[in-house]
């Protein structure tokens, strides 16, 4: 006599769901820093100029501060999420170039 399986994949869904969000943000904020840093190395602004930049996240929150400041720490922060995308695309199967 055959049994009936049943299988609740939701669980795995959301999560795979969430991942997938959190990759997506991932990807569209490096974007986003790359665009940013371009600009800071490519325009006229003197690298002892003051910029506002505007983080969100958990807490959102905004400051002043130096382009030569700036710029190391937008380079950090790409490099990190580069590694995260990878991460997260690995978890989820996906192959990056």
């Amino acid at each position: 006599m055959p049994q009936e399986i049943t299988v609740d994949f939701s669980e795995q869904i959301v999560e795979t769901k969430i991942k997938i969000e959190r990759l997506e943000s991932l990807i569209h904020y490096v974007e986003s820093q790359k665009n940013a840093l371009e600009h800071y190395k490519k325009s006229d602004i003197l690298l002892t100029d003051k910029v506002g930049l505007r983080l969100t996240g958990f807490t959102q929150c905004s400051f002043n501060t130096r382009v030569d400041t700036l710029i190391p720490l937008l380079e950090q922060n790409i490099e990190d999420n580069t590694a995260l995308i990878n991460e997260l695309a690995k978890e989820l199967g996906i192959e990056v170039e």
